[in-house]
């Protein structure tokens, strides 16, 4: 079955409601299509059949860890080389470079920066 390309489209992976609101006003407010699912189970459904132009996912999500999520989807020949976002608030020391090497793209520290966000999503489209 073929994939449905998105070029458009960014996945947000995120279970709580207000940062889900909060991306979704910002990334549209920027022209981008936006797709939001609260759990990675739902997203990696999703991810069989779709392919965004990008993906934001919390790691600390209720179930599917997102460091699980992102192993799932770079399995998926569509997703290995998707540009995916570990948008979080782990921010101690270590936490963005083991993100890295476990496959993030990029680490996007929680709360997001609204002024310098969409200007750090655009870098890796553009990539």
């Amino acid at each position: 079955m073929a994939v449905n390309k998105l070029p458009n489209t960014i996945l947000v992976i995120e279970d709580i409601g207000s940062i889900t609101k909060l991306l979704t006003i910002i990334l549209r407010k920027a022209g981008f299509e936006v797709t939001t699912f609260d759990t990675g189970e739902a997203a990696c459904e999703w991810m069989r059949d779709n392919e965004p132009a990008l993906i934001l996912c919390d790691i600390m999500l209720p179930g599917m860890h997102g460091e699980e999520v992102l192993s799932f989807i770079r399995i998926l020949p569509h997703g290995k080389n998707l540009h995916i976002l570990a948008v979080t608030a782990l921010a101690n020391p270590g936490d963005r470079e083991r993100l890295l090497k476990h496959g993030f793209t990029d680490h996007i520290a929680k709360p997001i920066n609204p002024g310098t966000f969409i200007s750090q999503i655009q870098e890796h489209l553009r990539a």
